[in-house]
């Protein structure tokens, strides 16, 4: 099996860990890698009394140490730190770790051991260490959380999954306050929340290099946090970043949804959605222009569908064929070209595409002209 790369679903499956990498993986957002330490050799934090691994390499290096001490007999054995703090092994029940305290030699002495050592403990043994239970395998209802304005999402600036975990905290504490019994006997589960992101997907169009260009330098950090968070209603207010935003949240919700399903195949739970600040607006309109397709019955599988605007390059076919340029349909169908991504098309992005420069001025006047009426 150490060939293989095991994955271990975590945290109520929104985390993968692979085990041979060490690594713990975000299943349905983007977040950063995250480590993961098989433990053997731990210390005692200095603030929370809290058990800290060493590094996997470090604790080979005790590990060897050990087992020399412990064959041969042989103790008060010193071990230097990655980060050059020392630690002695006195004896199999004493060792400890000491911090590294400058010395007053002005010629570059070592370290001395000074000030109160940390206790240094190997296995798991006597460690008071509170492991949480983790969060019951059964869901009984999904809840799509869309965030308002601007990348934060409250006053402590934080983001979107930090805000939709407190929700799934609050709400796992409350079933285990009110209904622990039947947790317990397994006739309820639990309610998934899910972040839905658009406020990236709509400042990556390029949108922020435009801004930056005809942003004035005085009171910067006050503009940019306008760009950020104020400017995302004037963009709603657009027809061309509207439907940016509203194809986003349909599309990303119906991702997570598909995804969802995909690892929690026996799901038969219901799906909500909640939205806050410009997230409510955002829905409201969407639930509003939301078509049932009569082919694909009432359960299509989908958490939402945008509906608003004409969709896919059939809609961008009709455009050429009243611009005369049906010529170029074959183009537009080969970069997956619809309507939305026809209104966000730049002319550099119509000469790489190879449009001449002819076509390229009909359908950038037919741009600028729809643009503002739609």
């Amino acid at each position: 099996r150490d060939a293989e790369d095991v994955v271990v679903p975590t945290s109520g499956g929104r985390y993968d860990v692979h085990l041979k990498k060490r690594q713990r993986v975000a299943v349905y957002w983007e977040e950063e890698v995250s480590e993961v330490r098989r433990c053997t050799w731990f210390y005692k934090g200095d603030k929370d009394n809290k058990y800290i691994p060493y590094s996997e390499s470090f604790s080979e290096e005790l590990e060897e140490a050990y087992m020399v001490a412990v064959t041969l007999d042989e103790w008060k054995k010193k071990l230097e730190s990655p980060s050059r703090e020392v630690i002695i092994l006195h004896n199999p029940k004493l060792m400890v770790h000491y911090h590294p305290v400058a010395s007053s030699d002005d010629w570059g002495s070592t370290p001395t051991e000074q000030g109160r050592p940390r206790t240094v403990k190997r296995g798991v043994e006597n460690i008071s260490a509170e492991i949480p239970n983790g969060e019951p395998l059964q869901i009984d209802h999904l809840v799509f959380v869309v965030h308002g304005i601007g990348p934060a999402c409250d006053i402590r600036f934080r983001s979107i999954v930090q805000c939709v975990n407190d929700f799934r905290s609050v709400s796992l504490s409350m079933l285990q306050a009110h209904f622990r019994k039947a947790q317990e006997q397994q006739q309820i589960g639990r309610v998934e929340f899910l972040p839905v992101n658009w406020h990236s997907a709509l400042h990556s169009t390029g949108v922020d290099v435009d801004l930056e260009r005809i942003t004035l330098p005085s009171i910067n950090r006050l503009r940019h946090f306008i760009n950020d968070t104020i400017l995302d209603v004037f963009f709603y207010n657009s027809s061309t970043y509207c439907q940016t935003i509203v194809d986003t949240v349909a599309s990303e919700m119906n991702r997570l949804y598909q995804l969802f399903l995909r690892r929690n195949p026996l799901f038969k739970g219901g799906v909500s959605i909640a939205g806050h600040s410009l997230g409510s607006l955002i829905l409201f309109d969407l639930l509003t222009n939301q078509k049932a397709d009569p082919e694909e019955g009432e359960h299509s599988g989908e958490a939402a569908r945008a509906t608003t605007g004409s969709r896919g390059i059939e809609g961008v076919k009709e455009i050429l064929k009243e611009l005369e340029l049906c010529e170029y349909c074959d183009v537009f169908e080969k970069e997956k070209m619809d309507r939305q991504a026809l209104f966000l098309c730049t002319e550099e992005n119509l000469k790489e595409m190879g449009i001449p420069l002819g076509p390229r001025m009909k359908i950038l006047h037919y741009i600028s002209s729809k643009g503002e009426t739609q």
